[in-house]
């Protein structure tokens, strides 16, 4: 008789026991980062996580995520989305602090920065799709190039990478290398400009995929993608996912969006720093679910974190970790400045010994010394005797600081070209005081932000 009281005592207390643990985690349970439960984000759609990863030959550097977006699809209602995060975006990381988001793949690869995107942005991910650029210009000549709308002229060339673009404005069919010159590269507009470029070109690809002369090439794109695609979606699930994507786009278009939020520097480091309340608004209208209380007041907490990490930051109270993936950043960029410098000192030995023979090492010597300013060397190219004073006082008030460059021979357009692809610097001749066309073409050894070749059109 004891026996059975005790065995239903104990079972009381188990049942106690079960429903306090459901209790507290009901009340209590586990969170991201993005004080959401896993349970409480977002899974109304088929969430696939797309990453371009640019691997690096260097020994211990896996690389990083150079392209990063979410696919999501209603199968229901033959709806798909795209949401493009920009690489810079400013987050948290499981681990290492605040960084940037391309920094999750080096950090813990392909798991990491699924975690890391699923917390950025409320909702779960279903699968992953990662791309090797290795591959990439292969793809583009299985499937024999893409027509594209180059909308401006394209030049930029980094000694450290060893990677030069030069396009031409208007319509052109690419082949693999000149699609990688088209996809990778960036203006004044930074990660923004070049989103908008790879969405044209994801739908550029699609076009050509999809055209009536396509079977021809399916053996070689086939071949091609089992080398450069690694992915956890079954081969069924593939094909079911490719026809909806079909019908889809087809139908209504395939929408296209990029994470909220504005370009900022910090501690000399470019980033994209989201708005998280306008972030999760928009996954609620893309996954199709209704803003709830727990969502929304989650969402509203995580914005007031990033506001004070963000404050942190710039007033120099941050995290050891966060210290050290700056302090890495900045040894990245010391490290390009280096070989810049390396690779361009015979041509800057050239001329120095040049500008001393002209008398200008003085004046290049104390402009130097206006720390903060955008130093530009202007060359009178224009044909016009009285072109090149014009032009100097226009920069002058503009705010730029005007070495003289002296002329030379006559050209129709008027270039301005940045010797450096920091964002900001780039950004500011962009704004230069007369209709020109912009190049970057990096050199770490340069006395100047940018060199000014005034044309026969300035005005």
């Amino acid at each position: 008789m004891r026996s059975i009281f005790e065995a239903k005592i104990l079972m009381i207390v188990a049942a106690v026991c079960a429903v306090a643990y459901m209790l507290f985690g009901y009340l209590n349970p586990e969170k991201g980062m993005d004080n959401l439960a896993p349970s409480d984000r977002l899974n109304m759609k088929k969430n696939i996580v797309v990453l371009g990863v640019d691997e690096r030959a260097e020994e211990h550097d896996v690389g990083r995520s150079d392209t990063l977006f979410v696919v999501m699809f209603d199968t229901d209602k033959k709806a798909a989305s795209l949401l493009s995060i920009p690489r810079d975006t400013r987050v948290r990381i499981k681990g290492h602090g605040w960084d940037k988001i391309n920094h999750a793949y080096a950090y813990g690869g392909r798991e990491l920065t699924q975690n890391t995107v699923e917390e950025l942005l409320g909702i779960h991910i279903n699968n992953y799709v990662m791309v090797d650029f290795k591959g990439f210009k292969g793809l583009v000549d299985a499937i024999g190039g893409v027509d594209i709308d180059v909308e401006k002229d394209m030049y930029y060339h980094d000694t450290w990478d060893g990677f030069k673009i030069d396009l031409k404005k208007g319509r052109q069919h690419l082949d693999g290398q000149t699609a990688i010159q088209y996809v990778r590269y960036r203006d004044e507009e930074g990660d923004i400009g070049r989103i908008r470029r790879q969405q044209h070109f994801i739908m550029a690809v699609y076009e050509r995929i999809t055209s009536a002369n396509m079977l021809l090439h399916i053996p070689g794109l086939a071949k091609q993608l089992t080398n450069m695609v690694k992915t956890d979606l079954p081969l069924s699930d593939m094909v079911d996912l490719g026809r909806t994507l079909h019908s889809m786009v087809k139908e209504k278009g395939l929408a296209m969006a990029t994470v909220p939020g504005t370009p900022e520097y910090i501690d000399g480091i470019s980033y994209w720093l989201p708005d998280i309340t306008d972030l999760r608004e928009q996954m609620v209208k893309m996954q199709g679910a209704t803003m709830t209380d727990r969502y929304k007041s989650a969402a509203e907490l995580m914005e007031q974190e990033y506001t004070a990490a963000v404050e942190k930051a710039k007033s120099g109270d941050d995290s050891a970790e966060n210290k050290e993936a700056v302090k890495e950043e900045k040894e990245q960029l010391e490290k390009k400045k280096e070989a810049e410098a390396k690779a361009g000192k015979v041509s800057k030995d050239a001329k120095d010994d040049k500008d001393a023979k002209a008398g200008k090492a003085d004046q290049t010597a104390e402009v130097k010394k206006s720390a903060g300013t955008t130093v530009v060397r202007l060359v009178n190219c224009s044909g016009s005797k009285t072109a090149g004073a014009d032009a100097a006082a226009r920069l002058r008030s503009a705010g730029f600081t005007v070495i003289s460059g002296g002329s030379g021979e006559v050209v129709a357009q008027t270039t301005v070209i940045s010797t450096t692809n920091n964002g900001a610097v780039v950004g500011r001749l962009s704004n230069v005081p007369f209709s020109h066309k912009l190049r970057i073409s990096r050199d770490g050894a340069a006395d100047c932000d940018g060199v000014i070749m005034l044309g026969a059109d300035y005005k």
